[in-house]
């Protein structure tokens, strides 16, 4: 007699490991894109000294203050791993706003970026 759950199981496994796979893609995808967009260490003092004199704003003076008293650092900021992370928000929401149009024209200019995959990707479809 055999067992009727057993190609139910080997289907859980295949999908399993079709999972894992996938998801250790992500995460040297994800290393990459840190490696790649991680900012100098010029960049790094010029955007401190920068939020420092308040240019950036108040709130990103304020993540500054925190970085010159060492109560932070600007890697665990960027990195969404300080409790202060949210300060950043105002700044990029900033960027993103004045530079909208130079980003959509990189997004499109970009043979990587697929905009279909990415909104059947956040809607769960194939």
């Amino acid at each position: 007699m055999t067992n009727p759950f057993a190609e139910f199981t080997e289907r859980i496994q295949a999908a399993r490991a079709e999972l894992d796979g996938i998801l250790a893609q992500a995460e040297r995808d994800l290393s990459r894109f840190k490696r790649e967009n991680k900012p100098t260490e010029e960049e790094r003092q010029q955007l401190h000294e920068a939020a420092l004199r308040g240019e950036l704003g108040d709130d990103m003076r304020e993540l500054a203050e925190k970085v010159e008293r060492g109560e932070d650092t600007w890697d665990a900021v960027f990195a969404g791993e300080s409790p202060n992370a949210e300060l950043l928000r105002g700044h990029l929401e900033r960027m993103i706003s004045e530079n909208q149009e130079a980003v959509a024209e990189a997004l499109e200019e970009d043979d990587e970026f697929d905009l279909d995959e990415l909104r059947r990707d956040a809607e769960g479809r194939p």
